[in-house]
């Protein structure tokens, strides 16, 4: 089976700790990345969930979290807004442990 290609405008790297902004059905949401993770969608696709972290007044704790699938985040107009140059560290080092794994 083919892979089919498609244009993504969202980010091609995203990293736990980037602060994001996203439109969603609640209006724009500003929040941090803080855990990234492979699971399967409802198609049985293996794919990866990004869980943000932001303000929410009403819940108890100030704060929520949400789940969303990298394949949304171009239909929900996703954005990294800060990155702290140690996550930039964290890339070089995932980068380097790919091509290891390529090889």
């Amino acid at each position: 089976m083919m892979k089919k290609e498609t244009k993504m405008t969202a980010p091609k790297t995203i990293l736990i700790g980037d602060r994001v902004r996203y439109e969603s059905a609640a209006g724009t949401i500003r929040g941090e990345v803080v855990k990234i993770m492979k699971a399967m969608n409802a198609n049985y696709d293996l794919i990866d969930w990004i869980y943000i972290e932001y303000y929410n007044e009403k819940s108890p704790s100030k704060h929520s979290i949400v789940r969303l699938a990298d394949t949304a985040l171009e239909m929900m107009k996703f954005k990294v807004t800060f990155r702290d140059c140690i996550n930039y560290d964290a890339l070089a080092e995932r980068a380097a442990y790919d091509r290891m794994v390529e090889m």
